[in-house]
This record gives C-alpha cells, structure tokens and sequence, in this order.
C-alpha cells in the first residue's frame, strides 16, 4: 500500500504541535532551535507552531475563562506557558452582577441592554447561555433607565482617567434650578449612589468656599468638559479616600464633616446602619438606639431624619432641630 506523503507530512506536524502542547503544559521551557534541530524542521516551522498554540490559548482564554498564555522567557531563552487566574465568574456570580446592574437603574437602556450582552457572552458557556439569557430577558425588556437619557460610560472613563492622571477639568455644569455654570475642577473622587454618577472634585486653587471637603457633581449635569494639561496636587490632610469618604456622604450632599447624634426608637437598627454606613450604635435600657455618625454636610441626612417620623430624636448636629421629634 503506497504512503500518502502529503498526508504523512500533516500528521507529523500535529505530532509536532501536540507534543509542543504537552510539553508546555508540563512547564518545559521550549528553545525554538534546540526544538528544530530534535523534530528536523526549520526554526521557521516551530514559529509556526508557536504562533498556532498562542491562537489556542488565546481561544481556551474566551471558552473556558482561563488564562493561558505562551510567553517568551530572555532569561531562559526559551517559550513558556504561564497561567493566570480564572476570569469567568460563576453562573451565580455573573447572575448577582446581572442583577445588581439593572436594579442600580444608572445607564440609559442603550448602554445598559449592551453592556448585559456582552458580559453574558463573555462569561457564560454555551451550554447555559439559553438559561441564563431567559433569566435576564424578561429584566431587560422591561428595563428604564434614569430619566436624564445621557450616554455616561465614556464619560465616566474619561473622569477617572483625568482623576488617575491628577489632571485639571475645565467643564460646563448644569444646576438643579437650570442654571450652567463653567468650573475649573480639581477631580478626587468617582462614587456611585441611587440611580446617579457623581464626581467629586475641589473648586480653584484655595476652594475657600468648600475648604476641606470637594463639591459634589452629578456627572449626567455636566454638560461639556476638557481635561487640561494643568496638573494639581492635594495637600495629604486633603485627600479623600473614595471608600471611607462614601460613608460619610451616604446622600451626596456636600458640606463641613458634621457629629450628629440622635435617638432611634425603631425595631430594626439594621437599617440605619445600612443607609448610614458610618454610624455607630448603643443599645440603651429602654430599647432604644442611640446613633453616632460623622457626616459631610446636613442637608442630605437631615431630610432622612425628617423621613423617619417619630422615631427618630436629634441630639446635636442638625443646628436648630437640636432635641426635636421628627
């Protein structure tokens, strides 16, 4: 029986390129012309395979959600494999997020419905995509996002980049009562709260209006901006760290750091800790709570004071509602 050459030839290149597969995977390092000279090809030959295992690896990175790369060692002179963490999320974790994302109701359908798709393609196999995507869909066809209609994603991108950077912004803001304004903003911090992107940022060189604290943008209002070349730094004393600022500003209302002190005459204490995250707590004899917080400005927590009826008593920190129900 005569030999298919043509054949032949193609079965000792996948030969080839399947030993190269094991070899890598057992974490032998791959000196591209040792590896000639031993499978008698050209150096050129084990390129190729190289190059074709990368496309592997790369694909197995999308499928399987692991990465996986063949990288070139100086040191050693040779290719390696070198693994990295897993980026797929669980089918539960990726559902979470899904469901997080929707119910923040923050983007406006036509970038949340795409951002969803391609979050779902990334990450779900196919074998659960018919699932998962029936889980979503319902969600999402009935999905409203925030009334402003603004585009935000890039937006936000660009604000953090300047923010990263240390980079002035020259923007054109729209108030809550119509009114635009052009600022030259000192960027320190991108925070997330009810439906709405903030920036929060210092005003001019000295901020002697908002000494200490920044000004609190809603981005959607940001009506026009430029990131300038003008660089700024921030005294340390100054400085926000985003994580820690949040709980002191659980309403995103600016103002001077506040104590306020007041009585909770509620069942749950839970949910003050929850809507205050700063607060501390003492359970005292008759039942009640008495909360402790430090907040930037009172405008924002003391409508939630308002909110909460008799059930609440302020004890300092709210000027003249000092001891009053609520």
């Amino acid at each position: 029986m005569g030999v298919n050459m043509k054949t032949g030839k193609a079965n000792l290149k996948y030969d080839r390129m399947l030993d190269l597969y094991m070899r890598l995977s057992d974490g032998e390092i791959i000196n591209k012309e040792d590896a000639a000279k031993e499978y008698q090809v050209d150096c050129r030959s084990i390129q190729r395979d190289i190059d074709a295992l990368r496309n592997f690896f790369s694909n197995q990175t999308v499928s399987r959600g692991e990465i996986a790369e063949i990288v070139y060692d100086r040191e050693k002179k040779g290719y390696r494999l070198e693994f990295a963490k897993k980026i797929r999320l669980t089918n539960a974790e990726l559902f979470t997020v899904v469901k997080l994302l929707l119910e923040s109701r923050s983007l406006d359908s036509s970038e949340m419905k795409p951002l969803i798709g391609k979050l779902l393609d990334a990450c779900v196999p196919p074998s659960e995509k018919k699932k998962m995507t029936e889980l979503v869909n319902n969600e999402l066809f009935h999905y409203t996002g925030p009334h402003h209609k603004r585009i935000l994603v890039d937006k936000i991108w660009e604000l953090s980049e300047a923010m990263y950077a240390h980079r002035k912004l020259d923007m054109r803001y729209r108030r809550l009562d119509g009114v635009e304004t052009q600022k030259t903003v000192k960027p320190v911090g991108l925070m997330a709260s009810e439906y709405y992107f903030y920036l929060a940022g210092f005003e001019k060189d000295c901020d002697k209006d908002h000494a200490g604290y920044p000004t609190i943008y809603r981005i959607d209002r940001i009506e026009s901006y430029r990131v300038l070349n003008e660089t700024f730094s921030i005294p340390y004393k100054d400085r926000i760290e985003e994580g820690e600022f949040r709980k002191k500003m659980p309403f995103m209302f600016s103002g001077p750091l506040t104590r306020v002190e007041f009585i909770y005459r509620g069942m749950d204490i839970n949910t003050v800790l929850d809507r205050l995250p700063s607060a501390e707590y003492k359970k005292r004899e008759d039942g009640t709570y008495l909360v402790k917080m430090e907040v930037y400005g009172i405008y924002g927590i003391s409508m939630w004071l308002g909110s909460q009826g008799d059930k609440v008593e302020v004890l300092a920190g709210i000027g003249d509602r000092k001891g009053s129900k609520e």
